[in-house]
């Protein structure tokens, strides 16, 4: 009788329900945060190359005045650029014989648990050519 008691409260039915309810809120944080690393990731790279065709562009017309190329290398980052980045900053400098574009963006995180922490993320890249 004392045996039947005994085996009847050894049962472990539910306990890789109890292991996978403790184990599942890290599982995904870590997926959030990959998720969210590649998202980051991917605008970086569109921020460089944003910042690459703008000095491009400006490195090979150098005989508009330099309204006419800032004003037309705002325009060629802002198309290339996704509607869901903001390019809050677009910095023109002109060092001798080179030019040097730098942008500013930002963009909202994906996931919501990242989004607790900081909803944009901050995004810069600068790029300097040699004028030809």
């Amino acid at each position: 009788m004392f045996s039947y008691i005994i085996n009847k409260f050894k049962k472990e039915d539910g306990q890789a329900m109890v292991e996978f309810a403790i184990i599942l809120p890290i599982l995904i944080m870590i997926l959030c945060g990959i998720i969210d690393f590649g998202w980051y990731f991917t605008n970086q790279n569109i921020i460089d190359n944003c910042s690459r065709e703008g000095a491009r562009y400006a490195s090979v017309t150098p005989e508009a005045t330099e309204a006419e190329t800032e004003a037309a290398i705002t325009t060629k980052i802002n198309d290339m650029a996704p509607s869901y980045l903001t390019i809050s900053e677009i910095i023109y400098s002109y060092p001798i014989g080179d030019v040097k574009v730098e942008v500013f963006g930002e963009v909202a995180a994906l996931t919501p648990i990242v989004g607790v922490f900081e909803e944009t993320i901050p995004l810069y890249s600068s790029c300097t050519m040699r004028v030809e």
